[in-house]
């Protein structure tokens, strides 16, 4: 890790100095064990890629641990955090700006007990070590609790409950609020890494020809992909069109054939997206999509619908009523996605205008938007070497601040009252008109100003 990311501006002296980060030292029951078999699991799937420890692109799919490695973020912050440079980590609870708790919460439901067979999604109701964590936290308590950081990078909703009420956690989103930190999914392929082949091939003036107009790598299983992939069709089969590659993604899920495509390579995604202008990503299952960190790594133009949010005024890339963009994307105040994002109004998508938007748009503004995307992409990567700024900065960075939103909304401290704590308004958060969860289903929201009932004492243990 680079000392930089764990530099931090103290409000007090206003000098720069270390961040100071207690770990906690949890059995390997709520981490490593987890890891390990979960990996065993890939393994004897026929992978020979590891669960997010080294970067690795797997020969082909290797059924549901081929998707669980979008979630493996977690394993990498967990990995920097052990790097730290000296001064960071202390075993002095009483100096500590942070706690860290090394929990794996996505990898325990996607494990579930049995390397990964047969996880449980919905509020991972199946995790095996979660019930037993809260005992291992000897410094968890009411006026602490905003400051353990839990490392839970799956979709909110398909977290542990426990785990989702806290109030600073990274997830794959989406945000609610405040400390709900949203993280990338892990690139893991050794050719987007800083200085890989992609990387190299930029640097010694020879990038790949972008001859494929539109790039689509999903399953059509939902209502506005059907809509956009029928509009790819239609337009590849006009006798002037240009080139326009789809692949559909089928699959068993109960025989856990879950990659029916003839995309068969992870690697022969990457090259096809290398060689594209536009990689349309379009409704997933929930907000976040790790194909758009893969289209911004690949130099393709992500294309999204713009449909009004749940917020007036404000525009989701989801669903009709679903959640700001902003709430969907990681770090979203450090990195300018509206500058290289296409974005095609819902009402174009519905006249069956998505292709013509696309081929109104210029060589001039396709260089700049890409010029923007490149500018962007090392946010939205973890770097395995270390060598210059990435999400895991990002990530600090956002950590950092919301500890300081906490220090700045902190009831002051008066004679006879309990000591000083944050406060937290926790709820259920909205849903999208369909139903869908899509910030979960237990929020803890920082107050910006403390509540005007100061009889309410906090509880403490």
């Amino acid at each position: 890790s680079r000392r930089e990311d764990f530099l931090v501006s103290d409000q007090k002296t206003g000098q720069k100095r270390l961040l100071k980060i207690y770990l906690y030292r949890l059995p390997r029951q709520f981490n490593a064990d987890l890891l390990n078999r979960l990996q065993l699991g890939g393994w004897i799937s026929g992978s020979e890629c590891d669960y997010g420890l080294t970067p690795c692109t797997e020969a082909r799919w290797n059924g549901l641990f081929s998707v669980y490695r979008q979630f493996a973020s977690e394993v990498v912050i967990l990995l920097k955090i052990l790097a730290a440079p000296r001064g960071v980590l202390t075993t002095r609870a009483s100096e500590a700006d942070l706690f860290v708790v090394p929990y794996l919460a996505k990898t325990d439901c996607a494990e579930s007990g049995n390397a990964g067979r047969d996880p449980c999604w919905g509020k991972c109701r199946c995790a095996t070590a979660v019930k037993h964590l809260f005992q291992e936290l000897h410094h968890y308590n009411w006026a602490s609790r905003g400051k353990h950081l839990f490392l839970a990078t799956g979709d909110i909703k398909d977290l542990p409950v426990e785990i989702q009420a806290q109030p600073l956690l990274v997830s794959l989103g989406a945000s609610f609020c405040g400390g709900h930190i949203v993280v990338p999914s892990p690139n893991l392929d050794p050719m987007l890494q800083p200085g890989g082949a992609f990387e190299e091939r930029e640097a010694t003036g020879n990038p790949p020809e972008r001859h494929v107009f539109i790039y689509w790598f999903a399953a059509i299983d939902k209502a506005w992909r059907r809509r956009v992939a029928g509009q790819l069709r239609e337009y590849s089969r006009m006798p002037s069109s240009r080139t326009v590659i789809l692949h559909d993604i089928g699959g068993d899920y109960l025989a856990r054939d879950i990659w029916q495509t003839d995309a068969d390579r992870p690697a022969l995604v990457l090259e096809e997206m290398l060689r594209s202008e536009f990689c349309p990503i379009i409704q997933g299952d929930v907000p976040h999509q790790k194909r758009l960190f893969d289209a911004m790594l690949t130099g393709c133009l992500p294309v999204v619908i713009a449909f009004p949010s749940h917020e007036h005024g404000k525009v989701s890339w989801w669903l009709p009523g679903g959640p700001p963009w902003d709430r969907m994307v990681p770090f979203p105040d450090d990195i300018d996605y509206r500058s290289f994002v296409i974005e095609v109004p819902q009402s174009e998508v519905e006249a069956g205008r998505l292709v013509d938007a696309l081929l109104k748009v210029s060589a001039a503004e396709i260089a700049e938007r890409r010029a923007a995307m490149r500018r962007a992409r090392h946010y939205v990567r973890f770097d395995f070497g270390g060598t210059g700024e990435d999400a895991f900065s990002l990530v600090m960075g956002s950590i950092w601040r919301a500890l300081e939103s906490q220090e700045r909304a902190m009831p002051q401290r008066q004679a006879g009252k309990a000591s000083e704590s944050p406060r937290f308004d926790c709820g259920m958060p909205p849903a999208s008109p369909e139903g869908t969860l899509m910030y979960g289903h237990l929020a803890c929201c920082p107050l910006v100003e403390a509540p005007q009932d100061e009889g309410v004492l906090p509880f403490e243990d």
